[in-house]
């Protein structure tokens, strides 16, 4: 039960946009889904799990990926969605039964990465705060996210990382490398 989003909630989510599509947005758009933290979601402190905080995000980019009919384009093509590297940072608990709300939104992108800011809030308000870099892949490697958004958004362009992003990116890029050493 565990895995209920990833092995049965995000493949239904796809089954279902190409029956029934999700209401449509821009890319740059924040989506914003409500979900519940459930038996099977807690830890030893009875408040949602650390590691179901990233399974949950992995839905929540799919179900953007979606209403921005991103995820069409993904299947249709045959391309990978990976993640990169995440930075996660708790502010407060989710305890059993309560409700929640998870905000998504592609922050901007380069010539390799989306990247995306993912907020949980409950009843008290921000309990996490996540940021992901993802990818796309084709046999021949990463497809370029610009050359991907023109499929759903042509003429969009990405506004300015952010600093912060910037940084984040870096301190990522030099700790891959030391690890190479």
């Amino acid at each position: 039960m565990s895995h209920f989003i990833s092995f049965v909630r995000i493949p239904a989510l796809a089954i279902r946009q190409h029956l029934r599509p999700l209401t449509p947005m821009a890319v740059l758009d924040e989506d914003r889904i409500r979900m519940r933290v459930w038996p099977n979601d807690i830890d030893l402190n009875l408040h949602l799990n650390n590691a179901r905080y990233l399974n949950i995000m992995d839905y929540a980019r799919t179900h953007l990926l979606a209403r921005t009919r991103l995820l069409e384009h993904i299947i249709r093509s045959r391309w990978q969605p990976l993640v990169g590297a995440v930075w996660m940072t708790y502010r407060r608990s989710l305890p059993l039964f309560s409700t929640f709300s998870v905000a998504s939104r592609l922050v901007c992108w380069d010539e390799r990465w989306f990247y995306l800011e993912q907020t949980f809030t409950g009843r008290e308000g921000m309990a996490a705060l996540g940021w992901v870099k993802g990818t796309l892949r084709d046999a021949r490697g990463s497809v370029d996210p610009q050359r991907a958004l023109e499929r759903v958004a042509p003429g969009v362009v990405s506004p300015p990382m952010p600093e912060a992003f910037a940084t984040w990116n870096e301190l990522t890029r030099e700790k891959l490398q030391a690890g190479n050493s």
